[in-house]
């Protein structure tokens, strides 16, 4: 009988640590160690060591969150402000880039409520022309990536912990019951919220590219960067070969004029604009 016991918590133990480990932060020893000190503390009692398995995995599941949030808490990177009000080339500021804060570091990370249970993971963010982010795309956790996908308002995350997890305050119930989303702004239905008239998909936007008037390509779109529930910034990078090196750029994101190109969406300056950031990029470049 106590056999039975054992076999049942383990094969709970590591039914429940696998979602933790799915997302590529793998953790064998601390899943192990988990499962084999419920097996080793069994008391006879199914109920008792289903309880105590559940303690474990939870804190296999904290400790692997935690060393995903260390490894983010110190990413920074350093860009320069490449459009200068006074269009002098000679001083261009640089910009300290938290990558917590950023597209980067939210899409396709996981969302914890306030209890610390992992919710959902986000896929997207939608801005409007002002660089308001309006909403955040989430999945429901499955991690076939064919789950439901729903939106929710932006200011529904509420903060980012000093770690760097996404902190938002929902449960699993609430994207059970929420509307599908929908990119399609034609799409209809009580059950189908789609994205508004005036809004930009982020990761159609991470897809562009920055262009001048003529659509010719000046850098690549990589990353945006938030402040305060606002697209401040994007950060930009040209002068790559084969992959490797070039330089960075930060753009404040009302510099430019967005333009839907096929599934991607670009980023225009004008002419005097354009001027300014080839001397940008030849100083930069030199």
């Amino acid at each position: 009988m106590n056999k039975t016991f054992l076999t049942a918590v383990s094969a709970i133990a590591i039914m429940a640590s696998g979602p933790a480990m799915a997302e590529g932060q793998k953790d064998h020893t601390s899943a192990k160690q988990g499962t084999e000190a419920s097996a080793e503390a069994s008391t006879g009692d199914l109920g008792k060591d289903v309880e105590n398995a559940w303690e474990n995995i939870k804190k296999d599941t904290s400790e692997a969150a935690s060393k995903v949030s260390n490894a983010a808490e110190d990413a920074y990177n350093d860009a320069k402000q490449a459009l200068n009000d006074d269009n002098s080339t000679s001083d261009f500021q640089t910009v300290n880039v938290d990558l917590r804060y950023t597209a980067n570091g939210m899409i396709g990370q996981p969302v914890y409520n306030p209890q610390g249970e992992r919710v959902a993971k986000i896929k997207d963010i939608i801005l409007n022309s002002d660089g308001e982010a309006m909403m955040v795309i989430m999945g429901d956790g499955d991690f076939s990536g064919l789950g439901k996908t729903v939106a929710f308002d932006y200011d529904i995350i509420t903060k980012r912990s000093e770690q760097g997890d996404v902190i938002a305050a929902m449960d699993e119930k609430m994207i059970d019951t929420a509307a599908s989303f929908s990119y399609d702004k034609e799409a209809t239905g009580e059950n189908v919220r789609v994205i508004p008239q005036n809004g930009y998909s982020v990761v159609e936007l991470l897809d562009g590219e920055l262009v001048n008037p003529e659509g010719k390509t000046l850098a690549n779109l990589d990353n945006v960067v938030f402040r305060n529930g606002y697209a401040e910034s994007v950060v930009v990078s040209f002068g790559e070969t084969l992959g490797l090196g070039g330089k960075q750029a930060a753009i404040a994101y009302g510099e430019a004029d967005l333009k839907h190109n096929g599934d991607s969406i670009d980023m225009k300056l004008s002419a005097n604009e354009s001027t300014q950031f080839k001397q940008f990029k030849e100083t930069a470049l030199n």
